[in-house]
């Protein structure tokens, strides 16, 4: 294991630097769509008896690979993204909310025959304590058109071909493939275009798909790949609730993840929530500290900030374990934002290590 310790000279030059590395995100893109709701102001429906619940403030975001582009923006990257969306009034919103972080949607088409995906979340306040009550999720059950799909792998590879991208972060959040951009074939075609690029950097964040992705960096939280390992030895479907005891199984997660990246030819981050996180880079294996927060948290959504921070580092220049603490200060500053799709920007992240790691 080898030991880390941050070099702060080189993390200050890089984070407060003007450059604005091109960064696309590919994938999964949704509306995270969050409802609040007045507990005082329940009140019973006329025609069924039910409690109807009053909503009095809404707030829309860009989420799943959304969220990557919405933390990239906060980052201060210059955004480009490829996905589908539906034909609808989610889509419009999902747009909009791209266009208001200065996103380029060119390659983000809408599809005939989809919805938009849409994770529709009611915050309900009841004496003060805000409490999230189960999700609504909007997904379309079909196979996304091949056509469309065809259409955003053109546009991704013109950008990628003449040079108008510095790195390439794709989000493969959809356990199901329905809907999605990203299948068997997609993931091969983004690999050879990984392969054929090599100047470039590119990251995938699979959740249960990381084993298909080739000559790219992989980055996965530790339930997921204790599950992508485990089903390439055993078989077997792909898990959808997380294992709560992963991230403890540190022998178990050193192994599997020294064997995906001994597969794959390419570096491994694994995440570990509270535990840190491991890099897997050129034979070895850094271990990143935690920081510790405070008060309520929400993890929704950390994932993504680490994907968004670490390919914004690499961007910069940084070395890979900078890249990955850069990564979890990032995301620790975000699970500290409640009811809301939380970012950070590039000063508060310097903050934070600073604060970890005093000169």
């Amino acid at each position: 294991m080898r030991p880390y310790r941050p070099n702060l000279l080189v993390l200050e030059e890089a984070l407060l630097s003007p450059k604005r590395p091109r960064i696309a995100v590919m994938g999964d893109f949704c509306l995270d769509k969050y409802l609040y709701i007045d507990a005082a102001l329940d009140e019973p429906s006329v025609e069924t008896g039910l409690t109807a619940y009053q909503v009095r403030r809404k707030a829309l975001y860009p989420g799943a690979a959304g969220t990557i582009a919405n933390n990239l923006a906060a980052l201060e990257a210059e955004l480009f993204c490829f996905g589908l969306c539906g034909d609808d009034g989610e889509g419009y919103e999902l747009r909009r909310c791209l266009h208001a972080i200065g996103a380029n949607t060119d390659g983000l088409l809408c599809a005939d025959g989809l919805f938009t995906a849409t994770y529709t979340k009611p915050m309900r306040q009841s004496e003060g304590v805000w409490k999230e009550l189960n999700r609504l999720d909007i997904r379309t059950g079909a196979a996304a058109p091949r056509s469309a799909v065809e259409q955003v792998l053109s546009a991704l590879k013109r950008a990628v071909d003449r040079g108008a991208i510095d790195a390439v972060v794709i989000s493969d959040q959809f356990t199901l493939e329905a809907g999605s951009v990203l299948s068997p074939e997609t993931r091969a075609a983004v690999s050879d275009l990984a392969g054929r690029h090599p100047e470039i950097f590119f990251l995938a964040d699979s959740r249960s798909y990381a084993g298909e992705y080739r000559q790219m960096m992989i980055k996965c939280n530790a339930s997921e790949l204790l599950d992508i390992v485990g089903r390439r030895r055993d078989g077997g479907a792909a898990r959808v609730a997380a294992d709560p005891s992963a991230d403890s199984r540190r022998r178990e997660l050193l192994d599997a993840g020294a064997h995906l990246a001994a597969q794959n030819g390419r570096d491994v981050l694994v995440t570990r929530g509270k535990a840190g996180s491991f890099l897997f880079s050129e034979g070895t294996v850094t271990a990143i500290e935690p920081f510790e927060v405070t008060g309520p948290i929400d993890i929704c959504g950390a994932g993504d900030a680490t994907d968004a921070a670490f390919v914004l580092g690499v961007a910069l220049g940084l070395p890979r374990p900078d890249a990955a603490l850069l990564a979890a200060a990032v995301s620790s500053i975000t699970i500290q934002q409640i009811g809301v799709t939380g970012t950070a920007t590039r000063k508060e992240a310097l903050e934070r290590i600073a604060s970890k790691y005093p000169r």
